[in-house]
């Protein structure tokens, strides 16, 4: 059977029938197939069954129409149900938000699991592992199984906020690194003792960033801080140290606070913006 390519509208991502898992094959692309975990649930927890109705998110945007096709025999076949909606991305026109970058030295595995769940959550757009001269071990990429338990994370924290975009998770970096690699972007740094407050950092944007091309970069260091050196290298690549408050933050919360100040900042205008120009357009 030839499966005929599915034409892709764009427009706002309205909630559509039944319950959101994501997607291990797109309907475009062959005989579509959740991932299978979210399969296992579907079946054993819901307990859908032939005929109902959900949404397969394919992690860039897309919310595809499917109804159970199949459940015999512990199968859970599903088929397309109409055509797909693509829902604007991180910082493009009409997107919900900014494409926020968090790069931050990960806490202990529990304590980075709990925090990517809630920073995919509140908006975020791209993690990026860093390692400092106090991070614990040398610099070393995140392991397969860790990435794809992270990555399991933040599919069951998009479906919980209703989030069509999958945040990138890029390799680990070093600070000065990331920064040469992100020239000319903005970046605020974390810092109890910076000149500015993270608001007041937001207020000097131009609004020019916040999009794939040229992020906007939140920066937190490890426990114990970054030292004077790694400081004053990123400051000199440009980094802006801001304060969030006076006192020393855990880095889960450093991250979570700076992001959801940095939404409420920028995002909340753009992506009121943006769902003034959706209807404008449904309306017409």
């Amino acid at each position: 059977m030839k499966h005929r390519p599915a034409k892709t509208t764009s427009g706002p991502a309205e909630p559509a029938g039944g319950r959101s898992f994501f997607l291990a094959v797109r309907p475009d692309r062959g005989a579509p197939q959740l991932e299978p975990e979210d399969a296992a649930h579907a079946r054993r927890v819901l307990r859908l069954g032939i005929g109902d109705a959900l949404v397969g998110l394919d992690g860039e945007g897309g919310r595809w129409p499917l109804r159970v096709a199949d459940v015999a025999g512990g199968a859970f076949e599903v088929e397309a149900a109409g055509q797909p909606q693509r829902e604007p991305g991180p910082g493009e026109p009409g997107g919900r938000l900014p494409w926020i970058e968090v790069a931050v030295c990960l806490p202990r595995e529990k304590r980075a699991e709990a925090m990517v769940d809630r920073l995919v959550q509140l908006g975020m757009a791209a993690l990026t592992p860093l390692w400092a001269e106090r991070s614990q071990g040398p610099l070393r990429p995140l392991g397969e199984g860790r990435v794809r338990r992270l990555r399991r994370i933040a599919r069951e924290a998009c479906k919980q906020a209703d989030r069509a975009w999958m945040p990138v998770i890029h390799p680990t970096a070093a600070p000065a690194d990331l920064l040469a690699e992100r020239a000319g972007c903005p970046a605020a740094l974390l810092d109890p003792d910076g000149p500015e407050t993270l608001l007041e950092w937001a207020g000097t944007l131009d609004g020019t960033a916040g999009t794939p091309g040229r992020p906007l970069l939140l920066l937190i260091g490890p426990e114990g801080g970054l030292t004077a050196a790694e400081r004053a290298e990123l400051v000199a690549r440009g980094a802006r140290p801001v304060a969030l408050g006076p006192h020393v933050l855990r880095i889960e919360t450093a991250a979570e606070a700076a992001l959801a100040g940095l939404v409420l900042a920028l995002g909340a205008s753009s992506w009121k913006a943006g769902q003034k120009r959706i209807r404008s357009r449904s309306e017409t």
